[in-house]
């Protein structure tokens, strides 16, 4: 029989995108799904990897937390895009993300950055337009900045600076400082024991092990102090999101999760 599924030939790293994709096909499978995403159903169904090492290994309360992250991070931006409309957003470590096709307002300019093996893989599911375009490159080379205009820009990035030192986050946050004065950013950040947890979660879903969490923040203040132009907008937690409804056992694992700051979000400016 003659396998017709794209084959996803991706480094340790890259692999974990897998996840999060499952999480939104999974949720839009739903009766009545927290956020619908198509276009993941069609990737679930196409690409070459075993998913059902996820749908066996991965509790609910994390699949939930991928979707809980997602509503957030679509609510901030768009946010942002109605204070800004023609803003300027990049999207950092886009793997098969797929933000943009909920919140385009046809007036934003996208950028969807990601290793070059990863933006060879979107290609397969996803157009680049006038509006939206693919860098392929690293973040931590910073090069792909001299690419990006606008008066109005807005970094995103989830489930990707985890995988990094905090010293090369912090060079890399010192060079967003230098290069985009006046940019906001939006990110997850997870704590020392929620590195812990998600290393076993991707050590059950079958993806390669090296590719492990390896930042963990103590305290968000820390992050203010690598730069005087650094300024914290906000922190939101995973799951303090309007919409989520839970299980008694996973509200609980929830409010645990919230409240000893597990995984969180932080919105930060950098001021001129």
């Amino acid at each position: 029989m003659i396998n017709n599924k794209t084959d996803a030939q991706l480094g340790s790293i890259q692999q974990t995108l897998f996840m999060p994709v499952w999480a939104r096909a999974k949720e839009t499978a739903k009766k009545k799904p927290l956020l619908t995403d198509h276009v993941a159903e069609k990737i679930i169904r196409s690409i070459d990897f075993d998913f059902r090492q996820l749908d066996k290994n991965v509790t609910e309360i994390s699949q939930i937390a991928w979707i809980a992250r997602c509503m957030r991070f679509d609510r901030v931006i768009k946010a942002f895009i109605e204070q800004y409309p023609n803003a300027t957003i990049v999207n950092i470590g886009c793997g098969l993300d797929t933000t943009y096709e909920r919140i385009n307002n046809k007036q934003i300019q996208w950028f969807d950055l990601d290793l070059p093996d990863v933006i060879t893989l979107r290609k397969r599911f996803l157009e680049e337009t006038p509006h939206r375009k693919f860098i392929a490159s690293s973040f931590l080379e910073p090069d792909w900045m001299d690419s990006i205009k606008g008066n109005h820009v807005l970094l995103i990035s989830t489930g990707v600076f985890v995988y990094f030192e905090e010293q090369q986050i912090r060079k890399f946050l010192l060079e967003v400082v230098s290069k985009f004065p006046g940019a906001e950013l939006f990110f997850d950040v997870t704590s020392p024991k929620g590195v812990q947890i998600a290393n076993d979660v991707i050590r059950k879903s079958g993806i390669q092990f090296n590719s492990c969490f390896k930042w963990g923040l103590k305290d968000k203040s820390v992050i203010c102090s690598w730069h005087q132009n650094i300024q914290l907008v906000g922190t939101y937690h995973t799951f303090k999101v309007e919409g989520l409804s839970l299980s008694l056992p996973n509200k609980i694992k929830a409010c645990f999760s919230d409240k000893l700051d597990v995984q969180y979000m932080i919105h930060l400016k950098i001021t001129m």
